[in-house]
């Protein structure tokens, strides 16, 4: 499969837990540093409130690409990358505060904050092209 085909065929979704203390629009604001082409959306889900949003585009990932390789930390995000995702699914956390600053900065399971995190889940056939793809050298 050639990587144009991967990019057609992807299912990306980003969720973050809005938590009272925090203003949707500061946290939209914050996703859209890391996210710039998907558009998001407040939205309830039981007794709680998320910030969601989706797209069909791999491309929608290259801000988080080229913010992994410009700090070089390529090789830990593809480990952290590589322990959370299953045979379809690419799942990462990234942390909100680094967010803020419009870095993505990838967490493991032991460092997820009280404040929450964003979930990045990607649908693919062929998640090992993707997390390639994000990661490459």
């Amino acid at each position: 499969m050639t990587m144009q085909e991967v990019w057609m065929k992807v299912r990306v979704r980003v969720v973050a837990e809005l938590r009272p203390t925090e203003d949707p629009e500061k946290l939209t604001r914050a996703l859209t540093k890391l996210f710039p082409t998907v558009r998001f959306e407040l939205r309830s889900v039981g007794q709680r409130q998320v910030i969601e949003g989706e797209s069909e585009e791999l491309g929608s990932l290259s801000y988080l690409k080229e913010n992994l390789r410009r700090r070089k930390v390529r090789a830990a995000a593809e480990r952290i990358m590589r322990s959370f995702s299953g045979e379809k699914m690419v799942h990462f956390m990234l942390s909100k505060q680094a967010a803020y600053v419009g870095t993505a900065s990838l967490l493991e399971l032991d460092e997820l904050p009280e404040i929450g995190w964003i979930d990045v889940f990607v649908e693919t056939e062929e998640p090992e092209e993707v997390i390639r793809w994000l990661t490459e050298r």
